[in-house]
Order: structure tokens, then C-alpha cells, then sequence
């Protein structure tokens, strides 16, 4: 189910009555956990947007739906049958993609109130993106299965084509207005998709990590481990910050971009007994370390320096860390040993 409290139903202003709540997500997730909590995780290619009419980046659909307002205005001010067969006509202008079955609930509405209901449904329903699919990292609960294992609901190997055919596209529904993603034709996408019980459709959205490939790449380097290599898939992210009371700041509901007062320009280690690694945390205090197989480690911070400079800042800290999973770990600095800056 898309992550939100609630939808914004429309992308102008459209005077059709009807509250248009802004958008509220629920959760907001980290890499690994948006992970875990999708049915679907692919790289696609948008090939088409249903309907189009509606989509943010068809340049025809603000004229489109103006005029689809104005026939509604004028229906409403002059309820006579000639207005009302001007609303339907104008507002199969502006679904031309209608199924047919749609098109003959239009044709027989015999209110403007009627035409208003379908308008309404067409918006709940939102807007169905057919994808190219390129790669997938995650189908179900197919953590355990082996790479090669086939998807669900395939039919025996010998049917292996068919079914590779089968899965070269399929439809995700994202909906109108700020809960919605505003997918582009011919664009490249990393989607975290989930399937909704009740409408048995997957669903997509604004409050889910869903962005396009060339602003996805904190996510493809964990999606790399998960997908290829299972027994190292492993995170392990962390913040460097001066606040001891950092807890108190942390909603359980989200995963944290950052904590204030953050520290960067740390250099973490990452110690076991098979590896050290390190790493420098950013703007945002944020470090994150991929590719970890379960064991015992040690976190420790140093100076920015480091290993010019050896202060031992914080640590080492004992963790350990589970079998495919995404394990956080906050290092508090005592506010008097900061990191140097460079050149001081």
C-alpha cells in the first residue's frame, strides 16, 4: 500500500467540488529498509501513462482540463440537456483512452453529477505507468531464493520464454496530485512497488523511495550486494554528531537523513577480524558501509585527517551485525575533540 494519510485528488485548480487534502507519508524509509517493506523492486523504462490526459508532463492536459472546468461551469449555471451533452463530450476529449465500458457510463449519465462521479473514480483510481522492465532486485519474499529461482505463478521451465516475454512489462499505479509519482514517457526508473491486497494491483508513489535511475545511486550500490551477492548484503549506516541526546530526537516511524548538530568530515573505521574499512561522513554526519557478511565488528571515529593525524575521537564500539540486514549506529563526539579542518 502507498505510505500516506492522505491524496491531493488534483494537478490544477480544478473547480469539480471536492476537498484536495496535501499529502502526508506515514513512514519514510532508508535504502535497505524501503527495501524489505516492497512487494517489487526493478529498474524500468516508462513505455506508457494511462491516462495521459492527466499526467504532469503532457502539455496538452492544463488546456485539457480548463476545458473540461469550464464545460462543468456551464452545465452547472445552465442545466439543460444540451449543456450536459457538451460536459460528456468534453470530458471524453479529455479521457480519449477510455475503456469502453467507461465510455458507455459517460454516453448514459444522465446528471452533471453523474459525469462528476466518473471523473472522481477515474481520479481514485489513479494513473497506471506500463514499464520496460530492465532489472529486478526483489519479487515478494524472495529473500532466500536462490538467484535463478523462478518467479511466482510461473509456469514449468520449459514455458521459460513465455514467461521472461510475460515479465518484459508490467503496470504500476501511482495516484494523482502529491501522493503520486510524476513518471515521465521514455524515462528510466528505480520503482519500490507494493501490492495491494484489496485491488490486487501494485501501487507506487511520493512517500516511497521511487526516483529516477540517475538520482538513485545511494540505492543501486546497496541493490548490487542484495541482488548478486546475498550473504554480503549487509548495511551498515551511521551518523557522527555532538548530541548525547540524539535518541530523544528520533521519530521510530522514520529513518533519520541526519542528526543535528552533525559532524562531518569524520573518518570511521570498520574493523573485523577478516576486513578494515573506512569511511568519511558527509555534510549530514551520514556514513554507510555495503557489502558486510554477519560477524562481530568494531566502529571507531578519528580525526578528519586521518591517518596524517591519529586522534582517536570515539570508540571502538563493539556491533554486531545480522545476516542481510541494515544495522544503524550513531557516534557522539565529545564537543571538544572535533575533527581539524583541512589546513588548520
Amino acid at each position: 500500500m502507498i505510505r500516506a494519510l492522505s491524496l491531493l485528488c488534483f494537478l490544477w485548480s480544478i473547480v469539480l467540488p471536492r476537498p484536495a487534502p496535501a499529502c502526508q507519508c506515514e513512514t519514510l524509509f532508508s535504502t535497505c529498509n524501503e527495501v524489505a517493506e516492497s512487494d517489487l523492486v526493478f529498474i524500468g523504462t516508462v513505455q506508457s501513462i494511462d491516462p495521459i490526459s492527466l499526467s504532469l508532463w503532457n502539455l496538452t492536459s492544463p488546456v485539457s482540463v480548463r476545458l473540461l472546468n469550464d464545460a462543468y461551469i456551464d452545465a452547472q449555471k445552465h442545466p439543460t440537456a444540451a449543456a450536459l451533452a457538451r460536459f460528456k463530450d468534453t470530458y471524453s476529449k479529455t479521457f480519449p483512452d477510455l475503456a469502453a465500458a467507461e465510455k458507455r457510463q459517460v454516453q448514459g449519465a444522465k446528471t452533471v453529477s453523474d459525469v462528476t462521479s466518473l471523473f472522481y473514480s477515474a481520479l481514485d483510481r489513479g494513473m497506471r505507468v506500463r514499464f520496460k522492465v530492465k532489472t529486478v532486485f526483489k519479487r515478494g519474499d524472495d529473500d532466500d531464493s536462490p538467484k535463478d529461482a523462478a518467479p511466482k505463478d510461473h509456469k514449468a521451465k520449459d514455458d521459460d520464454d513465455d514467461d521472461k516475454k510475460s515479465q518484459d512489462s508490467l503496470d504500476v499505479w501511482t495516484p494523482f496530485g502529491d501522493c503520486g509519482f510524476d513518471f515521465q514517457i521514455g524515462e528510466t526508473y528505480l520503482v519500490y512497488a507494493n501490492d495491494d491486497e484489496a485491488s490486487n494491483v501494485l501501487s507506487t508513489g511520493s512517500c516511497t523511495r521511487t526516483r529516477r535511475l540517475s538520482d538513485a545511486g545511494g540505492d543501486l550500490a546497496y541493490l548490487f550486494f542484495y541482488k548478486d551477492h546475498r550473504e554480503e548484503s549487509s548495511r551498515l549506516e551511521g551518523f557522527t554528531t555532538t548530541n548525547e541526546l540524539y535518541e530523544l530526537d528520533l521519530d521510530p516511524t522514520h529513518d533519520p537523513e541526519t542528526i543535528q548538530p552533525a559532524v562531518a568530515g569524520v573518518i570511521v573505521e570498520l574493523q573485523s577480524d577478516r576486513l578494515t574499512r573506512y569511511a568519511e561522513s558527509d555534510r549530514n554526519g551520514r556514513f554507510v558501509f555495503d557489502g558486510l557478511r554477519e560477524g562481530d565488528y568494531q566502529v571507531s571515529g578519528f580525526a578528519q585527517r586521518y591517518p596524517v593525524d591519529t586522534r582517536l575521537l570515539v570508540g571502538p564500539r563493539p556491533l554486531h551485525i545480522d545476516p542481510k540486514s541494515c544495522a544503524r549506529q550513531v557516534l557522539v563526539l565529545p564537543k571538544l575533540v572535533l575533527p581539524h579542518k583541512e589546513g588548520k
